[in-house]
């Protein structure tokens, strides 16, 4: 079974929607909605979409090794299927044309006397190959020639790492993957909307240090903007009863207040 099917029949058993599992795992639902429907071409590197991949499986309940495996084994089939037939690359019909191409040479022919076997590019060829050989040759000695500053009888070992070592290195793969996951699903946007009239608002962006403001003036009815926020925001309006706000698209809130006043969203 293929790991969008997977991904789909997991959360149709939980009886959760696509935007219940956004908001649980910070990933944006047009992702999940790609990755159920067996879509991974969303300009987006291996390493973001395996952790991807790997979060919303341990969400469901799949075991998120075996869903990331299903991941390489589908990126893998579709790599395939698009790889091109290489350049100069001759059928067996063309082989045979050029065979029948080549002129005949008898075998009773003869050399005329006071000419070369070898052509003089031929020649050529085989004194490189020759010069090229004793090169190697050469690097082979000296690399095996033994280093004067070495300690007599000692003797360096090169070991395969062990089982411990190997898990460490995929222990820390995971946690970089992770991290990657975290550090892009962790912007959100902020959706803003008047109603009436606006003389100042304010926007903090909580979840980031420094913070960063957006300040905007003199607002009329009708006026929309998104801009990007990460974790949670607080808001300054001097006319609280004509904003709007919505979060990654979500259902319109209205703020509660009159007049001016600060509100503040935490997920």
């Amino acid at each position: 079974m293929a790991i969008g099917q997977k991904l789909e029949e997991a959360r149709n058993r939980k009886g959760i929607s696509i935007r219940e599992a956004s908001e649980s795992t910070k990933i944006r639902g047009d992702y999940l909605s790609a990755f159920e429907s067996g879509n991974f071409d969303l300009k987006l590197p291996e390493v973001y979409l395996r952790g991807f991949i790997r979060v919303y499986a341990r969400f469901l309940g799949i075991d998120p090794e075996s869903a990331v495996s299903d991941l390489s084994l589908e990126l893998g089939v579709s790599q395939n299927k698009s790889a091109k037939k290489p350049l100069g690359t001759i059928s067996n019909h063309d082989a045979n044309e050029v065979k029948r191409d080549q002129p005949t040479v008898s075998s009773n022919s003869t050399n005329k006397p006071g000419r070369s076997f070898l052509s003089p590019n031929l020649m050529l060829v085989s004194l490189s190959l020759v010069g090229f050989l004793l090169v190697v040759i050469a690097i082979i000695f000296i690399s095996k020639s033994p280093d004067p500053n070495a300690t007599e009888g000692s003797i360096e070992h090169t070991s395969a790492p062990s089982v411990r070592e190997t898990e460490s290195i995929a222990s820390s793969q995971n946690i970089l993957e992770q991290n990657l996951v975290q550090s892009v699903s962790a912007e959100r946007m902020l959706t803003l909307a008047a109603i009436g009239p606006i003389d100042r608002l304010i926007i903090s962006d909580e979840g980031r240090t420094p913070k960063i403001f957006h300040e905007f003036k003199n607002l009329s009815s009708g006026w929309e903007k998104t801009i990007p926020f990460t974790t949670s925001f607080r808001c300054y309006s001097s006319s609280l009863e004509n904003i709007r706000f919505a979060v990654d698209g979500g259902a319109e809130k209205q703020v509660s207040g009159q007049g001016a006043g600060n509100f503040r969203w935490i997920p």
